[in-house]
């Protein structure tokens, strides 16, 4: 996969129920969107502004989310499943990064969270050069479940 070729775009009803329908594999099944009420994927107000697609040409490899909250951006991404443990997440992470910054204008830090548990995706941030912030509590999505999360940040 050459991520270098993909771009961001607007979610669209038509991404969204594509990304809707994506289910990872155990141990990582707990981010499967399939199964799972998602309201803001569907918001088409973020669509655009908070919510994209990476693509490359009609393919969607990966959905990715930025919000501003106290001056900070933070972002969240998932690859497609297919795509998905073939050790190249850092690559499309720095991709995402590239695109963000380009059309939000943005240069400054990049913050994510992370289950500490997610091993595949901590080592993918960090090889895309995030570093660890801090640890806090909080739940992974749909789960009801609290663990521990790191804090990641990217210059």
């Amino acid at each position: 996969m050459d991520f270098g070729t993909c771009f961001l775009q607007p979610l669209t009803e038509k991404t969204a129920l594509e990304i809707s329908q994506w289910e990872y594999e155990e141990p990582y099944r707990v981010y499967s969107f399939k199964g799972h009420h998602n309201g803001y994927l569907f918001d088409s107000k973020a669509w655009g502004t908070e919510q994209f697609a990476l693509c490359q040409g009609e393919k969607i490899i990966g959905q990715v989310a930025c919000q501003f909250d106290s001056g900070r951006l933070w972002c969240g991404w998932s690859l497609a499943p297919e795509y998905c443990g073939k050790g190249n997440g850092h690559l499309f992470v720095n991709q995402c990064v590239q695109e963000i910054r380009k059309v939000k204008q943005y240069r400054n830090k990049i913050y994510l969270r992370v289950a500490v548990s997610n091993k595949r995706a901590v080592r993918a941030y960090q090889k895309a050069g995030f570093v660890y912030s801090e640890t806090i509590l909080d739940e992974i999505a749909y789960s009801g479940h609290m663990e521990d999360f790191w804090i990641m940040v990217k210059e």
